[in-house]
């Protein structure tokens, strides 16, 4: 089975076997004499309809791996994997040669490279990766629109995967050069350019003022998504420990409510709405909260827990409410997928810190501790790295273990920290 990316280097064959051959295979005819040059000089048989399926002449899937090695070994390769490792230095090599110096990539340029992104192409991701380095740092935001402003960031999971990465290894250049409110409503003119950055780059460092606050100011004007904006009010609120000012934002969330199809994650900011609403009115957990969340993730896919939760408990169980928040991560509804990549990691580890937070308020320290040593905070990205470190010191107080780990970025958010203080003044 050949892997993902493997039809850049069968063209790159395929061009090759032509200019040995010296000239375009095109017919019935060119591939019979291919098939007899093959053999006059491998001593090896590769039929003609072999090489037409190969060729595009007639319908066919790919040749088996050791006609490639044949076709690869007339090109000058002792196997086809040779051949392949070939043509990927040459294309890096190629690649970054044409990229460093250039000022100007054309429409067909630019979606070329776009379309090898979106086929996984590590390459080409890095080189886009060079190209916004250069645009964030030195280039107007209004002219981040011809890259970013494009239909292929428009699909699914792994396009998903690679904004979140693409977003999160420029957050520097972010932070500064949308620390200004009238830069960030340029972005926002574009509604594309700003779902690539501010969706996939929500920054919880710099929700309180900054570049975060900038962009949920200016969501306010044309509110695309609900339950994301009034979500990030939430959490805004929450982390500045400014909690009265919650309830407006909860109320439309809940109001609002979720719809068919909505992400995992807006299901678990609509359920937090929730939470906020009846511990405002009441300072009490509604039983119903948690029949509903178990009802929500019997109907999705175990790796999707990680996103209904990673939000929603955390604040339950800092908020003390760390027996209901043990009751749903242990009624064997809620699964912990031990999938590794490092964003599903930062998901987990959220799930994981309510975990924490809830074993430490009830004094389990070998259960925390064990949890502790779990985590992994080297897949922390920079959106939720500060705010994992938060709460990561909050489990420590709050488990009684002395530690400075973490404790500057615990003092960034006065929300955690009241949070903290009411749990101490409880027990």
């Amino acid at each position: 089975m050949l892997i993902k990316g493997t039809e850049v280097h069968l063209d790159a064959l395929r061009i090759e076997i032509q200019r040995r051959f010296g000239r375009p295979i095109r017919t019935k005819t060119d591939c019979q004499h291919l098939e007899e040059r093959l053999f006059e000089e491998l001593g090896s048989m590769v039929s003609y309809n072999t090489l037409r399926r190969f060729f595009g002449l007639v319908p066919g899937g790919t040749p088996r791996g050791a006609v490639l090695d044949i076709l690869s070994t007339y090109c000058g390769f002792a196997t086809f994997k040779d051949f392949s490792q070939d043509v990927r230095r040459f294309q890096f090599y190629y690649d970054w040669t044409q990229t460093f110096d250039r000022d100007h990539w054309s429409e067909e340029e630019r979606d070329a490279l776009l379309a090898r992104i979106a086929q996984e192409d590590f390459n080409a991701q890095t080189i886009f990766l060079w190209i916004l380095f250069k645009l964030t740092s030195q280039a107007p935001v209004s002219s981040w629109f011809y890259w970013l402003d494009h239909p292929v960031w428009d699909g699914g999971e792994l396009t998903k995967a690679q904004l979140v990465f693409f977003s999160n290894s420029l957050a520097d250049e972010f932070r500064m050069r949308l620390a200004r409110k009238e830069d960030m409503e340029i972005l926002f003119s574009n509604p594309r350019a700003f779902r690539f950055i501010c969706h996939f780059f929500a920054d919880y460092e710099t929700i309180q003022h900054g570049y975060m606050a900038n962009a949920v100011d200016v969501m306010a004007q044309r509110i695309d998504v609900p339950l994301y904006y009034h979500g990030l009010r939430i959490m805004q609120h929450f982390l500045s420990g400014q909690w009265d000012g919650i309830r407006p934002y909860a109320l439309s969330a809940v109001q609002h409510g979720p719809s068919e199809g909505d992400y995992p994650i807006l299901l678990g900011r609509y359920f937090c709405a929730r939470f906020w609403l009846n511990y405002l009115d009441y300072g009490t957990w509604d039983p119903q909260l948690t029949r509903d969340y178990l009802d929500c993730a019997k109907g999705m896919e175990p790796h999707y827990h990680y996103l209904l939760g990673m939000e929603f408990l955390p604040i339950a169980s800092i908020m003390g409410f760390y027996a209901p928040v043990l009751q749903i991560m242990k009624s064997g509804i809620f699964e912990f997928d031990l999938r590794s990549t490092w964003s599903a990691a930062v998901d987990a580890d959220l799930s994981r810190l309510a975990l924490m937070l809830a074993e430490s308020q009830q004094g389990n320290v070998q259960e925390y501790l064990g949890l502790r040593s779990q985590l992994q905070t080297d897949f922390w990205y920079k959106a939720y790295r500060r705010y994992l470190q938060a709460l990561c010191h909050a489990a420590d107080v709050l488990a009684g273990i002395p530690s400075m780990e973490f404790a500057e970025s615990y003092e960034l958010f006065p929300g955690i920290q009241k949070a903290v203080s009411l749990r101490s003044m409880s027990e």
